[in-house]
């Protein structure tokens, strides 16, 4: 005992305890606790901060880490890119938890210490803890679901499924174990909730002085704004594979970025030429020597376009088939015969083989099929704000006295569908309301079998009208909760794949009936897929998942059997049916006609989230980004992959973006339309243009 006591002359410090211990002492565990209970102390209300911040960062690297296993192709990605992949994925999530708690951070800040255990706060206090407890599992689950279906973390699909609720809830409703699901999230939170509310509450009521109060306030936010400054979209970019990158950002983070740039101004975010030189670009790529150019129109391809064929008023009727990519069409080399019914029909008319479409959201195949506008970045101009005046197929047919129908099994309501098309070319628009006692339905809308059923009586009642009429028409089936009719197919599973089989049953229906019908014999068909049924692979541009099939099947048998494999898009096929109707029309399209245009002239243009890209018919493809980026890739067309080339080729580069820069600056400026004021000098022109109806004698 006595070699325990200080030695002689030695002083106990009374204010200033001294807690070094040896190292090999079994006191060493006792000692943190007693430095973590010190600091505790110290920062009173403040700790609960932290612990709410720590369990939010361990929610989300667990999502990550589960995202990364799950999707991410771990033989590709080396142990370096994996390790930058987690370390700015912990940026984002730090920033993230910071954003998280800044509510709390706040209450508990400005509060006075009096106030601050008094019943409206605690019941403030209360219900903040259980939201974020039941927000941080509700988030993870929705997220991993989210990006089972897009192979993205939450884009700008998510904010727009916020605005269509109906749909969106149904679909969840109908597609995934929801009770299930929200008693996972129920236990989780509340579990957390318990075991802390009363610890979180004791913390909370300790008195701290106002400058410790402010100090912590203004360190979080300093700390939000260092990453925020620091932390950008771009940094996601840690590989060559887009899955990976996608996993290393935070769905929150991703979830505001989209909303906040849905709109933004391309001029100011991506490469731009001059006005003169897009001018001159446009005219060379899209003006045909045969073309007569209005050069007085305020729209730079504004021209007469000659077909150098007589024309002929053919029905069209253009369908559209959900989510139909090519990888499901046997005609087109799958061997799981999805669509025994398409590739019979294949026999009937041509076949394109080397298709895609400009986007991967039906609102962009409509943009597409009906305006030849190349995709604007983000959000299709369906749902923007100055599509009430926008030249479309519709227009042009409306000028030859046409009829001009577009049917939805959906919801007009659904992406702006039904605003659109009647302000822009149509005169008669049927949606689901319109159904009587259907057969089938589900989140999305009728079953195709009930679309083309009340189609057949809708195109009878057009033909007994004696005008030619231009029906578009848009399925909804081939889409989860994947649900159909019983009895159509063997099947009775919800799969992508019985979704198709059921969506190519009803089109077989169609045309098995449509063939005893009296305008059959006087129509153009058009069957194609307005997308690929998700966005999948490792590609920072996923090229496999935009090829789609068409297919045109013309009166009198004509091309019947063949195939075209000239590269074209869904922005071509308003061209491609004017050239079949022939004759001469005012046009400002930005498509060819696929089935004319030098096969060396082929190109594709398309979209994907912010990148916009061209593919040119030697495999080329440039991609703008934003950010004012540019990137060159060689396409394989066996496998689909993208090699990037050190050097973008600057005279594809530009013409990539006169497509572009044009197609936003002639939307906004209200200029996507014939400049129908101008005075047309040929004389004879006017004269036949006004006699075939294609020029208003107003």
């Amino acid at each position: 005992m006595l070699n325990n006591l200080p030695a002689s002359g030695t002083e106990f410090n009374q204010s200033e305890p001294d807690f070094t211990i040896p190292s090999n002492s079994p006191n060493r565990a006792l000692n943190r606790r007693n430095w973590f209970s010190a600091f505790s102390t110290w920062s009173g209300r403040y700790t609960v901060i932290a612990m709410i911040f720590a369990i939010t960062v361990s929610y989300l690297i667990l999502l990550r880490t589960v995202m990364v296993l799950t999707y991410v192709d771990l033989v590709k990605l080396s142990f370096w890119q994996g390790l930058r992949l987690f370390f700015v994925g912990f940026q984002f999530d730090v920033l993230v938890a910071l954003c998280f708690v800044v509510p709390q951070l706040l209450h508990i800040t400005l509060v006075s210490n009096q106030r601050i255990t008094g019943r409206t706060s605690r019941w403030l206090l209360d219900a903040t803890w259980i939201i974020a407890f039941l927000f941080l599992p509700f988030l993870c689950i929705a997220e991993y679901i989210f990006f089972d279906e897009f192979q993205s973390r939450l884009s700008y699909i998510a904010f727009e499924y916020i605005v269509y609720p109906t749909e969106v809830c149904c679909n969840i409703w109908q597609s995934y174990p929801l009770v299930e699901l929200l008693a996972v999230v129920s236990l989780c939170g509340g579990i957390l909730w318990f075991l802390l509310r009363k610890h979180f509450h004791n913390k909370i009521a300790a008195p701290m002085p106002w400058t410790r109060r402010y100090t912590f306030l203004l360190a979080s936010l300093m700390g939000i704004m260092v990453l925020w400054t620091t932390t950008s979209a771009e940094s996601r970019q840690v590989t060559r594979d887009r899955v990976a990158n996608e996993c290393t950002w935070n769905g929150l983070y991703s979830f505001v970025y989209y909303a906040w740039t849905c709109r933004f101004d391309f001029n100011k975010n991506y490469i731009t030429l001059e006005s003169s030189e897009v001018n001159q670009q446009l005219r060379q790529q899209i003006v045909e020597e045969r073309d007569e150019l209005q050069t007085d129109s305020n729209n730079p391809v504004d021209r007469i376009v000659n077909t150098g064929k007589p024309q002929q008023d053919f029905n069209v009727v253009l369908i559209l088939e959900e989510s139909l990519g090519s990888d499901f069409v046997g005609a087109l080399g799958d061997g799981r015969k999805l669509t025994p019914h398409f590739d019979a029909l294949t026999r009937k008319g041509v076949l394109f083989d080397n298709f895609y479409a400009t986007g991967n959201r039906t609102a962009r195949a409509l943009e597409a099929v009906l305006t030849s506008m190349p995709p604007i970045p983000t959000e299709s101009i369906l749902k923007r704000d100055h599509s009430d005046r926008v030249f479309t197929l519709a227009s042009v047919l409306a000028q030859r006295g046409y009829e001009r129908l577009f049917m939805t099994g959906g919801r007009g309501l659904f992406d702006g569908v039904r605003s659109f098309m009647k302000s822009n070319g149509f005169n008669h628009f049927v949606e689901q309301s319109d159904f009587q006692d259907p057969v089938f339905a589900n989140a999305w809308g009728v079953s195709d079998e009930d679309l083309f059923r009340k189609a057949l009586g809708e195109l009878d009642r057009l033909h007994t009208s004696g005008r030619p009429f231009f029906a578009t028409i848009l399925t909804v089936s081939n889409h989860r909760p994947y649900t159909y009719p019983e009895g159509r197919i063997p099947e009775n599973e919800q799969t992508r794949a019985n979704a198709v089989k059921y969506a190519d049953w009803a089109l077989g229906y169609f045309f098995r009936e449509a063939q005893s019908h009296d305008f059959y014999q006087n129509t153009i068909f058009v069957v194609m897929g307005d997308h690929g049924a998700r966005v999948s692979g490792s590609q920072l541009f996923p090229m496999s998942s935009y090829r789609v099939p068409v297919l045109l099947i013309q009166p009198q048998g004509t091309g019947q059997g063949t195939r075209c494999s000239t590269l074209a898009c869904s922005l071509d096929i308003p061209t491609t049916i004017m050239g079949r109707l022939g004759g001469d029309y005012r046009s400002v399209f930005f498509g060819y006609d696929a089935l004319e245009v030098n096969q060396k002239q082929g190109r594709a243009i398309m979209q994907h989230n912010h990148d916009v890209a061209l593919l040119d018919s030697q495999n080329q493809m440039v991609v703008l980004g934003f950010g004012k980026s540019a990137e060159c890739f060689t396409l394989d067309q066996t496998s689909y992959q993208l090699e990037q080339q050190l050097v973008p080729d600057q005279n594809m580069m530009k013409s990539a973006v006169s497509y572009f820069q044009s197609a936003f600056e002639l939307y906004y400026s209200d200029r996507w339309f014939p400049d129908f004021n101008i005075r047309i000098k040929d004389t004879q022109t006017v004269k036949r243009k006004m006699s075939h109806g294609q020029i208003s004698t107003n």
